[in-house]
């Protein structure tokens, strides 16, 4: 449940909370399971802020600093997170349909469990981002930065990642049909149990992986 003084501080307005903020240098703050629905909080100070369970549809967080925030379960459907730093954020069984993302950086962020289907994530940065059993079927990936990501377990199904960074990611378990790998750097990718037949691959990608194995894509 969140803190009674912390639901009051930001139901007061971002300048209140704002202020709070900058007098409790250090503080980490507990909204988990408050509802902020439909809120404009684009100016506010959230880094290292529990959200867990809270109901956040359409609110406005373009360009907050979110790092190493709580979302785990919080309903952030139709929420605008472009730009927003979430770096070490927790988003696990979060519900991100509809959410926008775009330029958001996502490095080291656990997104475990997690609906991004058909989610455009293009040149976004998750790097080291851990992705476990998250359902990104038809997401575009396109020149987004996945360098050591793991994708464990994912379905990555029609999911577009042209000109995309998976150096060093494991895609251990991953589904791949139709999945467009095209022009990706897949150097030292973990590809096992990968059935890479239906993906859409170049021709020396194709050589490289039956030569050389996963270590020389």
């Amino acid at each position: 449940m969140a803190y009674t003084e912390h639901v009051n501080l930001i139901m007061a307005g971002v300048d209140v909370w704002n202020k709070w903020r900058a007098a409790t240098k250090g503080s980490k703050p507990d909204l988990s399971g408050v509802n902020l629905c439909g809120r404009d909080l684009s100016e506010a100070n959230l880094a290292h802020t529990n959200f867990a369970n809270a109901a956040l549809l359409n609110v406005n967080l373009a360009g907050v600093d979110l790092e190493h925030a709580n979302f785990f379960a919080a309903k952030l459907s139709g929420a605008d997170l472009r730009r927003c730093n979430l770096r070490g954020a927790d988003l696990s069984r979060a519900d991100l349909k509809g959410a926008l993302l775009e330029d958001a950086c996502l490095q080291e962020a656990t997104l475990n469990h997690v609906c991004l289907r058909q989610v455009d994530l293009h040149s976004v940065n998750l790097r080291y981002a851990n992705l476990y059993e998250s359902d990104l079927t038809e997401a575009n990936l396109s020149g987004a930065d996945l360098t050591g990501a793991s994708l464990v377990d994912t379905s990555l199904d029609m999911a577009n990642f042209f000109g995309a960074s998976l150096e060093g990611a494991n895609l251990t378990g991953a589904t791949v049909n139709l999945t467009v790998f095209r022009n990706a750097h897949l150097k030292g990718a973990i590809l096992n149990d990968v059935d890479l037949r239906k993906a859409l691959m170049t021709m020396g990608q194709r050589v490289a992986y039956m030569l050389k194995g996963t270590a020389g894509l």
